[in-house]
């Protein structure tokens, strides 16, 4: 289970901060929902994710928020708002 704090990700630059975090992206990392599908489709593993203060996040990212859920979604991640 991957953690992600909804706090830390108030809009697009700290929210591609904390998945680089705590994903443990590459260096080469994008910072780009392109380069973070690009990213996930490389792994094996399909972990449950949860996003504490999921409000924040919501609220910061707007629709940005919604296409990154999506994107977890395609990549068969589950998503645990908090």
């Amino acid at each position: 289970m991957i953690v992600l704090d909804g706090k830390r990700m108030g809009g697009r630059e700290e929210l591609h901060a904390e998945l680089k975090r705590k994903l443990a992206l590459p260096d080469y990392y994008g910072n780009n929902l392109d380069a973070l599908n690009d990213c996930l489709g490389e792994r094996r593993e399909r972990e449950l994710i949860v996003i504490e203060d999921a409000g924040e996040f919501l609220e910061g990212c707007d629709a940005y928020a919604l296409r990154l859920l999506r994107l977890f979604g395609d990549h068969g991640i589950q998503v645990i708002l908090d």
